[in-house]
């Protein structure tokens, strides 16, 4: 079994892949369907999104720059809509980084939904569903590695290479393992990112803590169809 890491997309997906996008679309994705929401589409084109939403009659979600956009019923938080009654609901979710890291993992015959919050499930889902090989994505930021994603990554690759001890791993898989098991803690690392000090400038502090919450979840966003890529529990 060969275990992949990519620090930012396009990777090649031909089995099973992973998108990480921890701050905080894929956060955000695991946390909706936690909830009880039946599917979550995952678009990157804005005006997509909007068409895509109104045809399943769902909600529209996500972000640029950080903020909700202008007619959209919410942003990219996995703490926004708590409140609301999700279940039997349909979303679409359109952000920044992940939405397009998503899409670029197009080919993989599986694709899943990875963070901090679900590492070490999706790890587990992964090796079951896997024939010959894992890649774990990071989604970056801007098309450069972001360190809130590759210790995402690391999480879910160290699950891997625990369920899995003969794996073939990746100098970038060991690498992103390295960071996960820093002994400064995955809560303060996440903090230091430069994307968590972005999203603090937002006022988006409490979403920083619960995207660092290390296996929270134990739901896995999973793709059941793919244009667009539509996801549901796992």
């Amino acid at each position: 079994m060969q275990l992949e890491l990519a620090f930012v997309p396009p990777a090649r997906t031909e089995d099973v892949a992973i998108v990480v996008d921890v701050l905080r679309m894929t956060t955000t994705a695991a946390a909706l369907l936690s909830r009880g929401l039946a599917e979550l589409a995952v678009v990157a084109d804005v005006d997509a999104a909007r068409l895509y939403s109104r045809a399943v009659d769902g909600l529209l979600l996500g972000e640029r720059g950080g903020v909700a956009l202008p007619g959209f019923d919410g942003g990219n938080s996995p703490l926004e809509n708590v409140s609301r009654d999700l279940s039997g609901r349909h979303a679409t979710l359109c952000t920044s980084n992940g939405s397009k890291a998503v899409e670029a993992a197009a080919l993989a015959r599986e694709l899943l939904l990875g963070a901090i919050v679900n590492a070490s499930a999706v790890a587990r889902l992964a090796v079951d569903l896997a024939a010959d090989s894992i890649t774990v994505i990071c989604a970056g930021t801007d098309g450069r590695p972001s360190l809130d994603d590759v210790l995402g990554a690391g999480c879910i690759a160290r699950e891997v290479m625990r369920l899995l001890p003969e794996c073939a791993a990746s100098d970038s898989a060991k690498l992103a393992v390295e960071l996960a098991s820093s002994p400064k803690g995955i809560p303060a690392l996440l903090a230091a990112s430069r994307h968590a000090g972005t999203l603090r400038d937002l006022g988006f502090h409490a979403d920083i803590d619960y995207a660092g919450k290390l296996d929270a979840l134990t739901v896995v966003p999973r793709r059941t169809a793919a244009a667009p890529a539509v996801f549901r529990a796992a």
